[in-house]
């Protein structure tokens, strides 16, 4: 059955945290897992899931991400894009947030390596864009270890994986493109 809702209970890095995704609109199952190992990467970032257009930092703007960081004076520091996006968003929000961390999570090596040159070629400042991505087939047994109900144990931080979800392992270190 594909999954469309995550509630995560969290001990992570010595903290402790819930966490529910839904599916909105036509999400999808992976970008829901997608959204997870995001936020796991950026644990101590303590990012805002779904930001919406009304929160503080996106004033102005047309565009939300999967994931928003912000700082105490509510500046944006984090933008965090899961699974597709389109470069004309990407290239806007380097515009308008000029130092802000613009990372993108990817499925695969290939999808990531394709997006990394598509970035490069295309703006100004595409290097400041970081693609964090699984190893081949990686991404398949992350998802296998999702459901609907999960706690996760252990340590992650960087794209780096040391965690019990359920009763399954995961160990893994997202490859950064």
């Amino acid at each position: 059955m594909p999954l469309y809702k995550i509630r995560a209970d969290l001990r992570v890095n010595d903290d402790n945290r819930n966490l529910v995704l839904v599916a909105i609109e036509n999400e999808t199952p992976a970008h829901l897992g997608l959204k997870l190992a995001a936020y796991l990467s950026f644990w101590e970032q303590d990012l805002t899931l779904e930001a919406s257009a009304k929160h503080p930092a996106l004033a102005g703007s047309a565009f939300r991400p999967d994931l928003l960081g912000t700082d105490i004076g509510g500046q944006v520091t984090h933008w965090i894009e899961c699974g597709r996006t389109s470069s004309n968003k990407i290239e806007k929000v380097l515009r308008k947030w000029p130092d802000a961390a613009l990372i993108v999570f990817k499925e695969s090596e290939f999808v990531a390596r394709q997006f990394r040159r598509e970035v490069l070629k295309e703006m100004p400042r595409g290097e400041r864009v970081a693609v964090y991505c699984w190893k081949d087939g990686g991404f398949a047994e992350w998802m296998d270890c999702l459901a609907e109900k999960i706690d996760v144990f252990g340590d992650c931080g960087g794209g780096k994986f040391n965690l019990v979800i359920g009763e399954k392992i995961y160990t893994q270190d997202l490859l950064k493109i």
